[in-house]
């Protein structure tokens, strides 16, 4: 498995590509910006669309790590 710093970079690559950036815009709007449960939806489908979010915002952070190289002192590089 990839270091979390190689992890991070490889993201980041990914992603600032054109098509990279399309599709993380694509998911942005798709899935962090709609409502992640409505009234009449069960909890699980509102954990479900946390989760999805969740993906979404992993990648957002790995690319902010790599961008700013803000890595938490003391974490172990994995």
């Amino acid at each position: 498995m990839a270091k979390h710093k190689d992890f991070d970079a490889m993201i980041a690559r990914l992603f600032k590509t054109p098509d990279g950036k399309k599709i993380l815009d694509h998911w942005e709007e798709r899935y962090i910006k709609a409502p992640v449960c409505i009234p009449s939806q069960s909890a699980e489908q509102g954990y479900y669309r946390e989760g999805q979010n969740s993906v979404i915002r992993t990648i957002q952070n790995s690319i902010k790590r790599r961008e700013t190289g803000n890595y938490n002192k003391g974490v172990k590089d994995e």
